[in-house]
């Protein structure tokens, strides 16, 4: 009797110790998934954060940039003008093509250089057209070959894209490269040091 008594106690704490570390794992592997979705999660919200940041950032400096190229060519227009026709004559060699060289300017522009239009057609072999351009832009010019086949942009606008987007690339790779990294390291060590946490909390319960 004595002998069934100590084998059903040893078996129920079996079954006691058995179930407790069933328990234990499914708990620790519920917590573990919390952190990792956690992890996962944050992570999304901190990466939506900073390229919110840099588009911000891009979409001030091009605004501040425009502003001040306006106002620049408004203070000195006539330096502006020295500039266009400059940068006319050093594209010379790409855009005099037959039949006909067709120029888009903007409004202000076309309304002063088709004033004195010889000061540009004095520079071409080929002949010349200025059009007003329907889509309006800071200033410089588009250009026109062979019946609309072959295009060139030499705007301003054209220009401070191209420079944006240096720039753009230029913070994705710091934002990518560094502020990600600290970040998802922060992140992992944090994870880690719950994990850490919950690990010892358990080996104080097996104790009790």
């Amino acid at each position: 009797m004595l002998y069934q008594k100590t084998e059903i106690k040893k078996n129920y704490l079996k079954r006691v110790n058995e179930n407790f570390i069933r328990i234990k794992n499914q708990f620790i592997e519920a917590y573990n998934n919390f952190l990792n979705e956690s992890l996962t999660s944050n992570l999304i919200q901190a990466k939506e954060s900073i390229l919110n940041l840099k588009n911000n950032f891009l979409d001030d400096l091009k605004h501040e940039l425009i502003n001040q190229l306006e106002e620049i060519i408004a203070r000195n227009y006539s330096n502006y003008l020295n500039f266009l026709i400059e940068k006319i004559k050093s594209s010379l060699e790409i855009i005099d093509k037959p039949p006909k060289v067709i120029f888009l300017l903007n409004q202000k522009d076309f309304s002063v250089i088709n004033r004195d239009l010889s000061k540009i057609e004095n520079l071409f072999k080929n002949k010349i057209e200025i059009i007003s351009s329907e889509e309006d832009f800071i200033g410089g010019f588009k250009v026109i070959l062979e019946d609309g086949k072959i295009s060139y942009n030499y705007s301003i606008d054209n220009l401070l894209l191209k420079n944006v987007i240096v720039i753009e690339k230029h913070l994705s790779q710091i934002f990518s490269e560094t502020e990600m990294e600290k970040l998802q390291n922060d992140f992992e060590r944090y994870i880690k040091n719950k994990k850490q946490e919950i690990k010892e909390y358990l080996k104080e319960y097996d104790q009790i």
